[in-house]
């Protein structure tokens, strides 16, 4: 390959009832790999809080030569699943076609200098999405650590509450691909192995999204928020410091809080009809969901919705595109009003005027487009949200690239944060709209748009009818956390 790569990467069914919901939570569910322990409290062992002095921190890393180093890769399958479903949703090209692309960008960062001078050698995992379970998790966690014994994992689809930890206590770098809503604290508690060159830190994010809220007048002339939140740590955190002082501030008084156990598709489908009741017997007439994990998707497709007048919050956490690509799965009505704030393109939207594809402002995106492309690897329809995928995987190493070139020969685990802390601009995110990782931070998207349900201007692509989600306004800068 003729590219040159620097450190910064340049280069020139019907509305359903009970019943029918609660089937469509398990589709959605198993779709989303939200199953057994995705939801429920973390209890993995804590981290350095932040500090970086964790036992085993300064050992030599695993998966390390002087000329190679091993990193590993998840390639979530979802094969027939999605088809005997028939719900619809980005098509990245099978197994095959995301293991085609992984090898493509791995291509093009050995051939220009590698990670810190050291050639990657890929170890590609193939995750089948119908056997997701904490046993799989851990199966997946011993075969990259203990048989391979790679330096860093990049990974994606990993909800199972015993992925972290276990890759944690095997002191196994993870770059996090995962769009699982994690908060600064949940970073510091893996520190200094857990980071997300792709998605946001959930509570700078989930402030943003507030203000968005605000600015939009979602709030104006409420009768009270009802706020639903996933039964997890990190949800009831950011609900009780992020949004209720918040909501306190613009002197809304009348709220309620809702809590969702997604860790099965009977406790979630009964969970969200529960908080829609709930919100109507208490008089809310405003619904934000906190923490996503399909919580949303789910809510709008049971029976209670037929009848709520509440108008509902949207980010990029609860599945604006899923939404809009399978309209016969949600009630429509329930879609007017809706308002947000999202990060993340190719799942927030399919086509959008005010935001092309590629991003000629987003250098990386068309470098990875471009990477991927080249080898013959481009997914169905080269369309935004199939290179979803793609683009994370080329994330995950265009970032491994950014910081090892930065680290010294003798890698360890906190000689790798302290370079990734001094990488700056020379990264930014193919898939969202960019930000970098600073010290003391483990995330690396800062920047997202107003999101909002446009019934007027657009078309569903797959119904044929008004409606789809567009971006409103230009970049906005989240609020400090």
């Amino acid at each position: 390959m003729s590219q040159r790569l620097t450190g910064s990467f340049s280069l020139r069914p019907r509305r359903m009832g009970a019943t029918r919901a609660v089937a469509a939570a398990a589709s959605i569910a198993m779709l989303g790999l939200l199953t057994t322990a995705c939801t429920s409290t973390d209890t993995g062992a804590p981290g350095s809080g932040g500090s970086g002095v964790v036992a085993g921190a300064q050992d030599a890393s695993p998966g390390v030569t002087a000329d190679s180093i091993k990193i590993g890769y998840i390639v979530i399958d979802l094969g027939t699943l999605s088809e005997q479903l028939g719900f619809k949703q980005a098509n990245y090209g099978g197994k095959d076609g995301q293991v085609k692309q992984i090898q493509s960008v791995v291509n093009a960062v050995n051939a220009n200098g590698g990670v810190g001078g050291r050639q990657i050698v890929p170890v590609i995992k193939v995750y089948d999405g119908t056997q997701d379970s904490p046993e799989t998790a851990e199966a997946f966690c011993n075969a990259f650590t203990q048989d391979e014994q790679v330096f860093a994992v990049v990974m994606d689809g990993q909800f199972q509450n015993n992925a972290r930890p276990c890759y944690f206590a095997r002191k196994t770098i993870m770059i996090d691909q995962t769009l699982l809503a994690q908060d600064q604290a949940e970073f510091d508690k893996f520190a200094p192995y857990l980071w997300s060159p792709t998605f946001p830190e959930y509570g700078s994010f989930l402030k943003t999204q507030l203000q968005a809220l605000q600015t939009q007048g979602w709030f104006q002339g409420t009768q009270g928020v009802s706020v639903v939140g996933v039964d997890n740590d990190i949800a009831r955190r950011q609900i009780a410091q992020t949004v209720q002082p918040f909501l306190v501030s613009q002197g809304i008084t009348k709220t309620q809080t809702f809590f969702v156990d997604s860790s099965n598709p009977g406790s979630l489908g009964a969970g969200t009809a529960s908080a829609l009741t709930g919100t109507a017997n208490a008089g809310l007439d405003r619904v934000i969901v906190v923490g996503g994990a399909r919580i949303l998707p789910i809510m709008l497709s049971g029976e209670e919705a037929t009848t709520t007048k509440a108008r509902f919050a949207i980010s990029s956490y609860d599945s604006p595109l899923f939404l809009q690509d399978n309209p016969d799965s949600a009630v429509s009505e329930t879609f007017i009003g809706m308002v947000g704030f999202g990060s993340l393109p190719a799942g927030d939207i399919r086509d959008d005027p005010s935001l092309p594809f590629p991003d000629p402002t987003n250098t990386n995106q068309g470098l990875c487009k471009q990477i991927i492309d080249s080898a013959g690897a481009t997914p169905p329809e080269g369309v935004r949200p199939n290179y979803k995928a793609g683009l994370q995987f080329c994330d995950g190493t265009l970032f491994l690239k950014a910081t090892l070139d930065k680290a010294p020969k003798d890698l360890t685990a906190l000689a790798f944060r302290d370079a990734a802390w001094q990488v700056g601009n020379a990264y930014s995110s193919a898939v969202t709209f960019g930000g970098n990782i600073v010290p003391g931070k483990y995330a690396a998207t800062s920047i997202g748009r107003v999101l909002a349900f446009d019934a007027t201007t657009c078309q569903n692509p797959v119904s044929g009818k008004p409606g789809c989600f567009l971006y409103r306004g230009g970049n906005v800068p989240f609020a400090a956390n």
